[in-house]
């Protein structure tokens, strides 16, 4: 996942308190327990629906050497849970097919928090539509945040 404006960086709420409840990856959908400072994957697809924050890596272990370190957060470690916004997505973050994908497709978080092409997002809070298939990470996808 990746911003593409600089306000995302100006608007994004950071939620630096809490602890990935298990190893996840950058660019998974989150909920957050704020009680138990815990983030967590969707447990229910109605969880799924209501999921609006990213996993984003804090980076902030000085003995991390290589690239991949910076993509999972291990279970207990902290997370920056991100509000979205304008993001770009690799194809590692999508359960869907890559080649499946087109722009106009509609994504959606599933209970995997991974991203996946859904024909009908009624009742999701939030949903990614496809403006442009990208080379971000080998192949990637451009997105709108659809907010509803």
């Amino acid at each position: 996942m990746k911003a593409k404006t600089i306000g995302y960086y100006k608007n994004v709420q950071n939620v630096g308190d809490v602890n990935a409840a298990v190893d996840l990856k950058v660019g998974m959908g989150v909920v957050l327990n704020r009680a138990a400072r815990t983030a967590n994957l969707p447990a229910s697809e109605e969880e799924a629906k209501a999921c609006f924050r990213i996993v984003s890596n804090i980076n902030d272990k000085p003995e991390m050497r290589n690239f991949e370190e910076t993509l999972t957060v291990k279970a207990g470690e902290k997370v920056r849970a991100d509000d979205l916004t304008t993001v770009e997505f690799a194809s590692y973050e999508i359960s869907t097919d890559y080649a499946g994908i087109s722009v106009g497709d509609k994504l959606v978080f599933g209970t995997d928090g991974l991203l996946a092409k859904s024909a009908d997002v009624t009742g999701y809070k939030v949903y990614f539509e496809v403006t442009k298939k990208t080379a971000y990470m080998g192949k990637g996808v451009l997105v709108v945040v659809r907010v509803q």
